[in-house]
């Protein structure tokens, strides 16, 4: 990172947002550098792990990369970009169980329009 970048975004911050934490910061690359893909999340006693876990870590300043097989929750490879078959299943859990959905239509139109 250009230190000069970081040092006038750190002056900026302070004068704006003074003694609030600084923002999770997120981007798609395919080169990670010194990051490391996380294991795999351990699942929950509900038997899947949400990505919104791996907040924590990213605060303690901890940088996180997924993919395919590290993200533990079906329900995030379509915002993040993945292609997975979406079945019954997934549409029943977006939209009965975790209810960020209304309808199964809207669950097929944001895959199908949506960039990879």
């Amino acid at each position: 990172m250009n230190i000069e970048i970081k040092d006038r975004f750190m002056a900026a911050w302070e004068k704006y947002f003074p003694g609030s934490e600084l923002p999770i910061v997120c981007f798609y690359s395919n080169e990670l550098g010194d990051v490391e893909f996380p294991n795999r999340p351990k699942p929950n006693n509900k038997g899947y792990t949400c990505v919104f876990s791996q907040i924590a870590p990213v605060k303690q300043g901890r940088p996180r990369a997924f993919n395919m097989e590290n993200l533990g929750c079906f329900g995030s490879f379509l915002p993040f970009g993945f292609d997975i078959d979406i079945s019954e299943d997934v549409k029943n859990y977006i939209c009965n169980i975790e209810r960020v959905k209304k309808s199964y239509d809207h669950v097929e139109s944001i895959y199908k329009h949506r960039p990879p």
